[in-house]
Order: C-alpha cells, then structure tokens, then sequence
C-alpha cells in the first residue's frame, strides 16, 4: 500500500499529538511533508484548500458547514470526533476523494417534508416556494389572507423555521402536491 503523507497544521497542540501518534501506529500513514493530506483548523482550511492539497478540516462545532463544503474542502470531521474516524477521514480524502463525518451529515441535507401536511398547506408551501405573496396565495387558492397565514403559521411550526425564508431554504426541492 502506498504511505500516505500527511501535514497537521492545528492549534490545539493535544489534538495535533493525539492524531500523530494515531498515525504513526497504521503503515500507510506518515506525518511531514509535502503531504497528500493536509489536516487544518477550520478557520485555515480555506486558505489550505486553495493551495490545491486535499485537506481534512477540522471543525469545533457545527457551524458554517455548508462554507466549507462549497469552498471544496475534501474531509470534514469534528474536533471531539473518535481519533480512529479523523485517521478514517485522513484514509478515505487521499484514497476517494473526501470524508464527512457522520455527526455532520445531518446538517447537510434538508430534512424531509412532514408527512403530515394537509392538502392545503402543500399548496401553500408551493405558492410560498415560487415566492408569492399571502394576498397572491389568498387569490389562488380561493380562501381568505386569514386562512393563508394559519397555513403558513402551521408549515413554519411542523418544519421548524422562523420565518418563511427560512422554510423555502430548508425546501431544497419541489414540493409535491399530493402525497
């Protein structure tokens, strides 16, 4: 098996001895440079990422996810993750090409829509979604402003949202009229 090189460049001295003495326990593992790997603190995966290595960053909690993700960091493991899944992560971004851990895979995908949304407030959450208005959803659906926002005030309250930006970000795609 071909070693694997790797660079560790975190704050956090103990981390950064914890994974390196993890490392020096696998054959195809060898902390130096120039590395294959890099593994940073989030704050410095950015600027490590557009230096072209693949970089495992290490992130302190769940925040700014997506950030990193459409920056083209390639591993993303959290800092009190178990040392076998950051050495996992170091393995899997040099052997196919990125690593997410799996308390991260949550944030990253939109949840479902509640399977219990009436017909109503399927159309609703359409018309809200092409951006219309409580008056414009009112007139399409020929029912009152009133009726409108008790819908609205029931998907932001079965989604979790907010507001109603927040409920057609978290869409991430079509709504289905009928279930």
């Amino acid at each position: 098996m071909r070693t694997i090189h790797v660079a560790l460049s975190l704050h956090s001295a103990l981390l950064a001895n914890k994974i390196t003495s993890r490392l020096a326990a696998v054959p195809w593992a060898a902390p130096g440079t120039p590395a294959d790997v890099t593994v940073t603190d989030a704050a410095d995966a950015i600027v490590t990422t557009a230096r072209g290595s693949r970089t495992v960053a290490v992130l302190q909690s769940l925040d700014a996810v997506e950030a990193f993700v459409q920056a083209g960091v390639t591993g993303l493991v959290l800092a009190d993750d178990p040392l076998d899944d950051i050495v996992r992560a170091i393995h899997d971004v040099h052997a196919f090409g990125g690593w997410i851990s799996p308390r991260l895979v949550p944030s990253l995908l939109p949840p479902p829509p509640p399977a219990s949304l009436t017909l109503r407030e399927r159309e609703t959450l359409r018309l809200v979604a092409e951006g219309c208005e409580n008056a414009e959803i009112a007139a399409a659906m020929f029912i009152t402003v009133s009726a409108v926002k008790f819908h609205v005030s029931n998907l932001l309250r079965k989604f979790g949202c907010r507001d109603r930006t927040q409920l057609v970000s978290r869409l991430g795609r079509p709504v289905p009229l009928a279930s």
